[in-house]
This record gives C-alpha cells, sequence and structure tokens, in this order.
C-alpha cells in the first residue's frame, strides 16, 4: 500500500512540475511590448481630406497612418 501511494505522489508532483513550467512558458515579459497584428499596408492615395487640410490624411491600412483610439472602437 505505501508503494502505491509512493507512486501517486510521485505522479502528482511530476504533473504539477509539467503544468508549472508550460504557464511559465506562456506569460508574456513585461518589458516586451505585445506584437501586434502584421497588416499588409498600402500605399498612401490622397483624397478629398487631404487636399482639403494641406496634409495628408492617412486612412487606416495605409503606410504612414499611426492608430489612435479611434480606429481601435
Amino acid at each position: 500500500m505505501k508503494s502505491i501511494s509512493k507512486v501517486f505522489a510521485a505522479t502528482v508532483i511530476l504533473l504539477n512540475l509539467s503544468l508549472a513550467s508550460q504557464a511559465q512558458d506562456k506569460k508574456q515579459d513585461p518589458e516586451k511590448p505585445k506584437k501586434e497584428k502584421k497588416m499588409k499596408l498600402k500605399e498612401h492615395v490622397c483624397t478629398q481630406a487631404c487636399h482639403d487640410s494641406g496634409k495628408h490624411v492617412y486612412a487606416h491600412g495605409e503606410k504612414g497612418h499611426v492608430c489612435t483610439d479611434a480606429c481601435k472602437k
């Protein structure tokens, strides 16, 4: 009976170590920024908004565009 309990205890310990190592692999380093989705960017095409403002107005997905909170909605 003692050998069965020893085998069971060893199995539980090994299982916990295995799960703990997998959980550590999935954690992100807090200093590394999250990888953003890589999107194939299109070349900028001037629109009426560019002509009205006198400067380029980049649409989401165009080279030169910087996402804001409005984009993320």
